[in-house]
């Protein structure tokens, strides 16, 4: 099946600790803005073993993972939710000793396959929100637009049973995609 686009991307903070027995759950969640980009880049822990001139054994585990996520923009509210930043009177106040909350993140990816049409939800249980780099360029002959960067990283949830991503079947249509990602973070009306 082949990727051609991305969207809806959302982030629901820790409502309690996750524990060894149990998933976290998530507080209210936000849409993060219009996904301009989201790649996930893994870390492995790797060992091998040789033996007689040959690799008797490979191993490959996850370890983490790191998502730089692009956005055409993002609102004070949703800052707050991801970095733990405070708004007070229309400001945005980013202090030294923020601390940006565990959360769960999701987003959509657009697919193809034989000429039909499919969306792909993928939920990430448990990650930390950093500010990406912030760029700012002067308007020349032409009209370069700036996005807003926000890297995640990805962790394994402490529960033995959680696994650190979570693709959801293919849907048919984009709003049943969009319902799974809202089930999984716990975002009601």
């Amino acid at each position: 099946m082949a990727a051609f686009g991305a969207m809806y991307p959302c982030f629901a903070p820790f409502a309690a600790p996750e524990t060894e027995k149990a998933m976290p759950t998530y507080k209210k969640g936000v849409v993060i803005g219009e996904l301009v980009s989201a790649n996930m880049t893994l870390t492995l822990a790797s060992g091998e073993i040789w033996g007689d001139n040959k690799l008797i054994e490979q191993v490959n585990e996850f370890a983490s993972g790191s998502i730089p996520m692009e956005t055409v923009d993002m609102l004070d509210e949703v800052a707050e939710a991801i970095y733990g930043v405070t708004v007070e009177d229309d400001e945005v106040h980013f202090k030294p000793g923020d601390a940006a909350p565990y959360g769960g993140l999701a987003y959509i990816k657009n697919m193809q396959r034989g000429g039909d049409k499919f969306y792909r939800g993928y939920f990430f249980p448990k990650v930390q929100a950093a500010i990406g780099n912030d760029n700012a360029q002067t308007r020349g002959s032409s009209i370069t637009f700036q996005t807003t960067t926000t890297n995640f990283t990805v962790m394994a949830p402490l529960c033995d049973e959680g696994a650190w991503m979570i693709q959801s079947a293919t849907f048919a249509s984009e709003t049943a995609a969009r319902e799974w990602i809202r089930e999984k973070l716990g975002m009601t009306d």
